[in-house]
């Protein structure tokens, strides 16, 4: 029996491959992890997002609390399961009146689990509107047939290859708006990207990758998780480390040498593709 949510919603992600909103933090809480995102920033002198990308949880002993938010893995848990890694992190944010933007994208297309069955956890730590450039999703997509990318790099899409599904029928959109300390849940294989921030305040997403302990990390060896709940029951993933305090220089070099190897992954397979 599901333990928050209900038999409706857990129909909906996995027929549209995107759920939304799910409840993790209450606006007063959002607000201190966003203060928490500036804090840091200023201390690092860059956003977080800048070099805090593919494990950026695991330098901050904060984050690895949200990560293992019970309310999340609550929710996590009716969906795939109660044995629950976390294989990585990531920011995008977009400040205030901000031109960046996400082109259409799925991210199986630049991973390779097997079986592709990892879910994302799009933590809004302040309100993502229409305005202030929400995620928005293909619904369904994540049962079709994989989409073809082409690549069009442009200085302000935050997908620095350019990444982009050809086709997409825009009209079929459905934007993901979140108050301040809600979450949506997205399939790897659903299509999705997000717009610009017109609006008055930063929109600052912290998206958690999940993943059941039989989905396994194909694309190099060694590969690392951090156990959130429950057991490792099939040993494909080494556990990290836990931070010390922030900015732990062991933490930093394994989420260094992780965004190394997923980063040389990427290229390796946007220059096959370019090579016809």
């Amino acid at each position: 029996m599901p333990k928050v949510l209900t038999q409706a919603q857990i129909d909906s992600y996995n027929r549209n491959g995107f759920l939304f909103p799910v409840e993790a933090y209450s606006r007063e809480e959002a607000t201190v992890l966003s203060a928490k995102v500036e804090e840091m920033e200023a201390r690092v002198g860059h956003e977080l997002q800048a070099k805090f990308r593919i494990k950026a949880h695991l330098p901050f002993p904060w984050l690895c609390d949200v990560i293992r938010n019970p309310r999340l893995l609550d929710a996590v848990e009716d969906i795939i399961g109660p044995n629950i890694l976390c294989w990585g992190a990531s920011f995008f944010s977009k400040k205030a009146h901000d031109p960046r933007f996400i082109s259409w994208h799925n991210d199986t297309f630049f991973y390779a689990f097997e079986p592709a069955e990892t879910l994302s956890a799009w933590v809004s730590f302040n309100d993502a509107t229409l305005q202030s450039g929400c995620v928005q999703y293909i619904p369904g997509s994540h049962k079709q047939p994989p989409p073809s990318h082409e690549f069009k790099p442009h200085p302000d899409n935050l997908a620095p290859d350019g990444r982009t599904v050809i086709g997409v029928d825009e009209s079929r959109a459905v934007p993901a708006i979140l108050s301040a300390g809600q979450v949506v849940f997205h399939h790897e294989s659903v299509v999705h990207g997000s717009g610009p921030n017109n609006a008055d305040h930063p929109r600052v997403g912290f998206v958690i990758h999940y993943n059941a302990p039989h989905v396994r990390e194909t694309r190099y060896e060694g590969a690392t998780a951090m156990l959130c709940r429950g057991r490792d029951t099939h040993g494909f993933w080494r556990p990290d480390p836990e931070p010390r305090y922030d900015l732990d220089p062991e933490c930093i070099k394994i989420m260094e040498e992780t965004r190394a190897l997923f980063l040389k992954s990427q290229v390796k397979k946007v220059a096959a593709i370019e090579a016809g």
